[in-house]
């Protein structure tokens, strides 16, 4: 490993710093849990006395087992995470994150059942680690410790009962009830807290963000008392954060297998369902069919759970491709009765409350030159020019359809979206030529290839009516593109 120089390393004030820091959003986002009914979570208590070891945030749930957080923040890259670091004695030769952890267990267990503890670090885990990268998508590797048979697990097994002096069955409890939740930087927590915030109904901007923390920052100050709902909203009053009604969240998990959503009220696990060993790679339904007989009731079931709730105004989050995004913004259209909107980087992508007028776009070619009464492909170009690989596409299935790209005045690329307006308008102006081609051009199906943000799908799909037949398209990079869910009209 390269060695770095002692001047270039970050200082212990600054990993410090950089943990309260984390530590402080985790306290903020735990706090606007007690603001959302379906998190069940009662109260949150920022370095709590008496809970040893896991005391940086505890988490008080109404009812099932409570949690216990601790923050171990790094401002360095240099070292990932790995059961080596997790068994590593302290400088001093005190005990190893695990035997505290462990022991905290053990004492809570006194007077509780089944106490949750968590870890939140900022390391990545080591991708040659052969025990943390067992972790499940719950963050957890008691199950998978059991049941593993390879020489490293069995090593790694023999090692830790001796390191925590226990026995098997207690070493599985204790992981069964550990959680390790790592990449957790300042920046993650941020959008941790814009989901909650807007589930919560709060300000979810930067000012909000530091609003939090430094409100988080004057509990530890002043003392370690329980903050419940009550507190939270009086905080949220005296600081000027209420914004409109509040959002439901709706998770759905079809690429990376780990992410867990506690914010969530329904959650939808399509991960298994997906070729692929992992999120980059991981493109196109096991068996195709199930777009339309599982993933699309799966969606509606969803639908009636959430207006079951009430819920109107519905966040989506995940991990998903372009169109599960897009088709579930037309299953949560206003028509249907819900507003659907996204987060990315603290920005809300949702329809605009004011009037939009749709925005320049270009298109390929003129729609007199398209044959009436046929099929037509729609490959939109934002955020890169998919139209070799769709024309590739079309020409591999011996189908003769003929192709619009379009793509706004303002070009492909990063920049091509100038704002959430100019999404929304773009969006219209592609709504509206779909009318204009269903009005002209009569086609049966409308093939629809997205290469746009995440957030500009959902858009779209919310206002995606009154348009052909539309056939969505699940991009397999190099193997082409698989149809994917298809929206009657």
């Amino acid at each position: 490993m390269m060695q770095v120089p002692a001047a270039a390393r970050p200082s212990a004030s600054g990993a410090r710093l950089t943990g309260d820091d984390v530590q402080h959003a985790v306290a903020w986002h735990a706090g606007l849990r007690t603001l959302v009914p379906h998190t069940g979570v009662r109260s949150v208590t920022v370095e709590a006395a008496q809970v040893g070891n896991v005391d940086d945030v505890v988490i008080i749930r109404d009812t099932g087992p409570n949690e216990y957080v601790q923050v171990k923040a790094s401002v360095s890259a240099e070292r990932a995470a790995t059961l080596d670091w997790l068994c590593e004695q302290t400088r001093k030769g005190g005990p190893s994150i695990l035997q505290r952890f462990y022991q905290a267990r053990t004492d809570l267990c006194r007077n509780e059942t089944r106490p949750q503890l968590t870890l939140v670090t900022t390391r990545s885990i080591d991708p040659a680690d052969p025990i943390l990268t067992q972790r499940d998508r719950h963050d957890r590797l008691g199950e998978r410790l059991r049941q593993s048979r390879t020489p490293a697990a069995l090593t790694a097994r023999a090692r830790l009962i001796e390191h925590l002096s226990c026995t098997d069955d207690e070493l599985f409890e204790f992981f069964a009830d550990l959680r390790l939740r790592t990449d957790a930087s300042e920046a993650v927590w941020r959008d941790h807290i814009a989901e909650i915030s807007y589930a919560a109904g709060v300000r979810a901007d930067e000012t909000a963000f530091r609003l939090g923390i430094a409100e988080v920052r004057e509990w530890v100050k002043t003392n370690r008392a329980v903050r419940t709902a009550h507190d939270i909203r009086e905080a949220i009053d005296r600081l000027g954060l209420h914004a409109t009604e509040p959002f439901t969240v709706l998770a759905i998990n079809s690429l990376d297998p780990r992410p867990a959503h506690p914010d969530a009220a329904v959650t939808l696990d399509w991960v298994d369902r997906f070729r692929g060993t992992e999120a980059r790679n991981r493109r196109g339904l096991k068996d195709p069919q199930e777009w339309e007989t599982v993933l699309r009731p799966q969606l509606a079931d969803a639908q009636r759970a959430l207006r079951s709730l009430r819920a109107r105004r519905v966040l989506i989050t995940g991990t998903m491709r372009l169109p599960t995004w897009f088709t579930t913004g037309v299953m949560f259209q206003e028509t249907a009765g819900f507003t659907l909107a996204k987060v990315k980087d603290g920005q809300l992508w949702a329809p605009p409350t004011s009037h939009v007028a749709p925005a320049a776009i270009s298109v390929s070619r003129p729609l007199s030159d398209l044959p009436v009464g046929q099929d037509v492909a729609l490959a939109i170009a934002i955020a890169a020019d998919l139209t070799p690989d769709v024309h590739q596409y079309l020409a591999s299935t011996g189908r003769d359809i003929p192709l619009l790209t379009v793509r706004p005045a303002t070009g492909t690329g990063g920049t091509s979206i100038v704002d959430l307006d100019h999404a929304f308008g773009v969006a219209l102006a592609i709504r509206d030529l779909a009318r204009e081609i269903a009005r002209t051009i009569k086609p049966p199906v409308l093939h629809l290839f997205l290469a746009t943000p995440a957030g500009f799908a959902v858009l779209l799909g919310g206002i995606w009516d009154r348009v052909p037949t539309t056939q969505t398209y699940e991009d397999l990079a190099a193997d082409g593109y698989e149809p994917a869910f298809t929206i009657p009209n």
